[in-house]
């Protein structure tokens, strides 16, 4: 059986997978992931030194994949096959053609739907009712378009946040390596094709595309500010020259008028905003990079009168 691999990572997602391979008799040859501490503004970040120790693996860092310095430690480890689990950047020809048994992918839809970036937030945001994971082949420097191995389908509740979602999609990407790592290393697993007409496009994004416009009706920034809590970097807004970032809210009936962005009284459980129709109930919070805050903890960072926006 081919089971010595060559592992691509830098999230949390990755290393659960990278470990759920090994359990599934995977031989770790060498793991590449980014250099330097987890950084924020890397959602799910996480270092792999320890993982390496552990399998006697060679532990690579490395900010450009395609880099030759990268291209040859893949080459000296000599993979069956390499996978590529947390990382947005495309393999070219020269890594791909390293092993001889493929290199495999996951991304969290239901390929070909949904391909691109920050599928998590954006399958919030535009209200799926179900998204899923889909472990599949690289054979070219393309998106999300190779053949497909497995796929597991994962629901979405109505008040579902980015946390809960990431951490179910999290635990889907396990469960297909741990199913479909013996069968890739034996050689009989599936590969179907993708119907290229039946695929969509996600755009990337950026923590400034959280900036809330307090117009909006409470409904949907309830749904915003869900979407994009963490790990990701949150929906935000301004109190001044302060930033702040709203973890958690919850569209809240009654409330004073008041022009969008006001803060318009005091909760036990936070501050109640004016919205363009509505009101949003904030419940957690950060000022300025600090630590989180919540609840009556709120009330003197956002007085009553504060304008936000």
């Amino acid at each position: 059986m081919a089971k010595r691999i060559g592992w691509i990572s830098f999230d949390s997602i990755g290393r659960s997978c990278l470990e759920a391979a090994a359990e599934a008799g995977a031989e770790v040859a060498g793991i590449v992931t980014l250099p330097g501490p987890p950084r924020p503004e890397v959602s799910g970040m996480c270092r792999f030194d320890d993982i390496a120790e552990r399998y006697g693996a060679e532990l690579v860092e490395a900010r450009n994949l395609n880099d030759p310095e990268c291209v040859a430690a893949v080459r000296r480890w000599e993979p069956d096959s390499l996978w590529v689990v947390g990382w947005s950047q495309l393999l070219r020809d020269e890594l791909l053609a390293v092993p001889p048994g493929g290199t495999f992918g996951m991304h969290p839809t239901l390929l070909p739907r949904h391909r691109g970036r920050a599928p998590i937030p954006w399958a919030i945001l535009t209200g799926l009712a179900r998204t899923g994971v889909t472990l599949f082949e690289i054979p070219d420097a393309t998106a999300d378009s190779g053949a497909i191995v497995a796929q597991a389908v994962v629901d979405i509740a109505p008040d579902e946040t980015a946390t809960t979602l990431y951490a179910k999609c999290h635990q889907a990407h396990v469960d297909l390596v741990r199913e479909f790592f013996p069968r890739i290393a034996a050689g009989d697993a599936p590969r179907i094709p993708q119907d290229p007409t039946r695929a969509s496009h996600w755009p990337k994004r950026t923590p400034a595309d959280g900036l809330i416009d307090w117009e909006t009706r409470a409904g949907h920034l309830d749904v915003w500010v869900r979407a994009q809590t963490r790990p990701y970097p949150g929906a935000f807004t301004w109190a001044g020259h302060r930033r702040v970032v709203i973890w958690s809210a919850r569209p809240e009936p009654g409330g004073p008028p008041a022009p969008a962005g006001t803060v318009v009284g005091h909760h036990p459980q936070g501050v109640l905003v004016a919205c363009g129709d509505g009101h949003l109930l904030v419940r957690e919070v950060s000022v300025d990079a600090g630590p989180a805050s919540a609840g009556p903890a709120l009330h003197p960072l956002l007085p009553v009168g504060t304008v936000l926006g």
